[in-house]
């Protein structure tokens, strides 16, 4: 009886554990739905063929040939049969090994869009998952003013029943209420739409989420951003794509300049011929095997001045991806900075969210007290409950801003991937029903 009770508390706590889904869990629901990712791979299945597609070019082709032919010769019918094995083979055909460049940098590019698609899908997933929370914390934070502002409501018309409230207390707790309603009303409704975007990126409906304590302890690293600017501009993936593409254009330089180059190529062919003798020839060597082999060269001379401006077009081609790699070595600079600045801002910022709470708390502690003995009037409480929920509500965002900063930091430089992602799961926790959890974290960590 012991054991079979033990086995189903085991159950139950294991279903308990479950309930709730990380940002992790989340995650790997949304790479088996993704429809970016998927075109991605589906991009890179297409250019690994276009790499063999290319080298086929510079490969032996050979062909084989039949025919039968059914004549009459002297009115006499000729039956003959002939067949060949042709081979070809490029000795230097200048376009053929570009067009081979060309699509092995393409296969190159292709993988860097895969990585720029898992790297997008994690910060996707994580500002859609960090959402939810949020609309989750306005939700819960909006019902619990609702209900404070109700028993205010209801005090102060108890109150002025019997003389001790003015019917303007009345109507200012009767007001706020109503706003409490209303917000109530409004953040349902942005919970319900961070469902539902969060839902388009996993495919089904995720509503269990594990949070991100007020209390959690977050790191503050000591970020050096020259480091980060400079690995941005070297292992940015978008920066990594766009000189793949700038080798790609280059290359279509050297197709283009074919058109000005001589070609060379090798050609053997054996053919074999037998049927019904000829009449009035002899029908012992009227159909030899034939074996022939020759060198072909072949050079361009004038098009009309097509390949020049193809070449012309090719180049400045080449030219605007060129600009194109500098302009994402900037951008990747730039997202660098911007995200080493929101990590470091958005732990000082946390840590003074922290200190609002505390002290929106106190005020409000003591505005109630000064309230019931007639040193505040009923606004000044009004007010000071609004502040300590925003102040909640601004704590709860700064802790999701800096995780999701976080890992747009390691985006930037290349470095962000599902393991990195899976670490954060660490901070999270399940829900707890609370509209006003302890936020105390002591000291920060470093990292």
């Amino acid at each position: 009886m012991i054991s079979s009770m033990m086995a189903a508390g085991l159950t139950m706590t294991s279903f308990q554990s479950q309930a709730a889904y990380s940002l992790f869990d989340v995650y790997q629901m949304a790479v088996a739905h993704d429809a970016t990712l998927a075109q991605a791979q589906a991009t890179y299945q297409a250019n690994q063929q276009l790499v063999k597609i290319a080298r086929a070019s510079l490969l032996p082709q050979i062909s084989a040939n039949a025919a039968y032919n059914d004549s009459y010769v002297n009115e006499k019918a000729v039956d003959t049969k002939t067949a060949d094995i042709t081979l070809k083979q490029s000795l230097y055909q200048h376009d053929s090994w570009a067009k081979y460049s060309q699509a092995q940098y393409s296969l190159k590019k292709a993988e860097y869009t895969i990585k720029s698609a898992e790297q997008d899908i994690i910060v996707r997933v994580a500002d859609a998952y960090f959402k939810v929370l949020l609309a989750q914390e306005d939700v819960k934070l909006a019902k619990a003013k609702e209900k404070a502002d109700e028993t205010q409501w209801d005090r102060a018309k108890a109150s002025a029943q019997v003389g001790l409230a003015s019917r303007t207390d009345v109507l200012q707790a009767k007001s706020s209420f109503d706003l409490s309603k209303s917000d109530r009303i409004s953040a349902e409704n942005n919970l319900d739409v961070a469902y539902e975007e969060l839902t388009k990126l996993t495919g089904k409906p995720v509503k269990d989420l594990k949070v991100i304590a007020l209390s959690v302890k977050l790191p503050q690293p000591k970020l050096n951003i020259n480091t980060y600017e400079q690995q941005a501009q070297d292992s940015n993936l978008t920066v990594l794509q766009a000189e793949e593409q700038a080798k790609v254009a280059g290359e279509e330089v050297e197709v283009q300049k074919s058109g000005h180059w001589f070609n060379l190529s090798l050609q053997a062919q054996y053919e074999h011929t037998e049927g019904s003798a000829i009449p009035s020839y002899s029908s012992s060597s009227q159909y030899p095997n034939n074996l022939s082999a020759s060198i072909v060269a072949s050079l361009p001379l004038y098009s009309g001045g097509g390949t020049s401006a193809l070449v012309s077009q090719a180049r400045s081609n080449y030219q605007a991806a060129e600009i194109g790699v500098r302009d994402a070595r900037e951008n990747a600079k730039l997202n660098a900075r911007v995200q080493v600045r929101n990590v470091e801002r958005g732990v000082e910022l946390v840590a003074a969210n922290r200190a609002a709470v505390k002290s929106n708390d106190a005020f409000l502690e003591a505005a109630e007290e000064g309230y019931k003995v007639g040193l505040k009037d009923l606004l000044e409480v009004l007010t000071a409950r609004t502040n300590k929920f925003q102040a909640r509500r601004n704590l709860a965002q700064s802790l999701q801003n800096v995780v999701l900063s976080r890992l747009k930091l390691e985006a930037a430089v290349g470095t962000l991937d599902a393991d990195k992602l899976q670490r954060y799961d660490s901070i999270l926790s399940d829900p707890v029903d609370d509209a006003n959890p302890p936020v105390d974290a002591g000291s920060d960590s470093t990292q």
